[in-house]
């Protein structure tokens, strides 16, 4: 990441210099006002020279806004007063088993989601991000190294690891000085599965004893606590630089909502669930707002894989590659005046997540991921054609059955299955009509 220190405006911030000529309305003056005494004009100039040599001492240029340059050279816009390149912190949201289709933001007006709405009007909202999986670990894999899950290997909850010789993001980002701390709801993201790799500080903690059959969807933590181990966190790194991930696991089946949002979505528990996730994702923001973070931090909120509540005969997730399961909700809010209210409609992935991340904060590494960064897309500088690959292979491993797997582009999706299905997005969101036989 680049940055020069021009104003907007470099007339309000220029000095005076030796042979400059005197704006006209000061000759004006100069001309038509005989108490005008060179002592005056002596004085007036010395203020100046003081002025000047205050700030310099003070380091005016750390208060001028920042032209910034993503690291591969799209221009981000300005940096708030006083805010370096250098400065910037990272705080990764992700949403489990959360529809697109289920936030207000996107559409959804069965819900208030305050919280997430703040964020797409403050930041970037991407109308078709795509999982890798319907599962929570193959995707955050995904999420974190930047690969889809044949190339990262983890292709199921529970029987796989990610291995050691995947870089995580949050590894790259600690070994340049970073303080990294993850929070998460569910044991699936237990430290045994791997995805703890980077993170100084990981709170799972969780205890298997009280579960008398242990299923491994079944262990898990309410979003209020794992957001109070996130705010501590951030209370002890102090004036450090960070990335923060927190995971809220409250949307997945059984879908128990605490008041209020039980009684307010009575009926509709899946949905109470994503408000009261919402509420925690409040939380954090406020956080970041009353310590004066906002300012230089990016935000990134993602869901891992979404939920098809009975739609095409699934009652929750991990069999189909439908967009019920597929379609995730991705806003990033970056503090650069150039990206607020955009809304991004280009296909993009969770694979994308770790190179944009790394683009933003000005982390420069040399290599090629099989995601790529969508700052372009933030910027509205061009268009990417991104192509999305998912896969579900629980089938396979749990009952045999035969593997399913997506291709998503544009308003086009294949499934690649014994019986193949083609879909138009945009006419059939749906995925009603299958005109592959066509």
């Amino acid at each position: 990441m680049k940055w020069s220190a021009t104003p907007r405006s470099a007339k309000s911030l220029a000095l005076p210099r030796r042979g400059l000529p005197l704006p006209r309305r000061g000759l004006a003056r100069l001309r038509g006002s005989a108490s005008l005494s060179g002592e005056r004009i002596w004085r007036s100039w010395s203020l100046i020279l003081v002025v000047a040599a205050f700030a310099a001492a003070i380091g005016w240029w750390r208060y001028v806004p920042r032209t910034v340059t993503s690291v591969r050279g799209e221009p981000l816009g300005h940096l708030p007063s006083g805010v370096r390149p250098s400065d910037l912190n990272l705080l990764l949201v992700t949403l489990d088993t959360t529809r697109a289709d289920r936030i207000h933001a996107y559409g959804f007006d069965g819900i208030a989601t305050p919280n997430l709405d703040r964020l797409a009007r403050e930041g970037i909202l991407f109308e078709q991000a795509v999982a890798p999986a319907p599962l929570t670990l193959p995707a955050h894999s995904s999420i974190f190294t930047g690969k889809f899950p044949p190339a990262h290997g983890v292709r199921d909850n529970g029987g796989f690891f990610l291995d050691d010789s995947e870089t995580t993001l949050a590894e790259r980002l600690r070994d340049r000085g970073f303080a990294t701390g993850g929070f998460v709801g569910a044991y699936v993201l237990d430290h045994k599965w791997g995805v703890s790799q980077g993170f100084e500080t990981y709170f799972d903690d969780f205890d298997l004893t009280k579960y008398q059959s242990l299923s491994l969807g079944s262990v898990d933590r309410p979003g209020d606590e794992v957001a109070d181990k996130a705010l501590a966190w951030l209370d002890r790194i102090g004036s450090r630089r960070f990335f923060g991930w927190v995971h809220f696991y409250d949307a997945h089946s059984p879908y128990q909502p605490p008041e209020p949002f039980a009684s307010r979505y009575a009926g509709h528990p899946y949905i109470g669930e994503i408000a009261f996730v919402d509420s925690q994702v409040g939380r954090l923001l406020s956080y970041l707002d009353t310590h004066d973070l906002a300012r230089n931090t990016v935000v990134v909120v993602m869901g891992d894989h979404g939920e098809s509540l009975g739609e095409h005969g699934e009652g929750t997730h991990g069999f189909f590659v439908y967009q019920a399961t597929l379609h995730v909700p991705l806003l990033i809010r970056a503090p650069f005046d150039s990206m607020a209210g955009r809304r991004v409609t280009d296909t993009v992935r969770s694979i994308d997540i770790l190179p944009t991340a790394l683009d933003l904060l000005g982390v420069q590494t040399g290599e090629q991921f099989e995601g790529a960064s969508v700052v372009p897309l933030m910027t509205g500088a061009k268009e990417l054609g991104l192509g999305a690959y998912s896969e579900a292979v629980y089938p396979r491993f749990h009952f045999g059955w035969s593997d399913l797997r997506a291709l998503t582009s544009g308003r086009y999706k294949y499934v690649a299955a014994p019986r193949p299905e083609l879909y138009d997005l945009q006419q059939d969101p749906t995925e009603s009509k299958n005109i592959y036989p066509e």
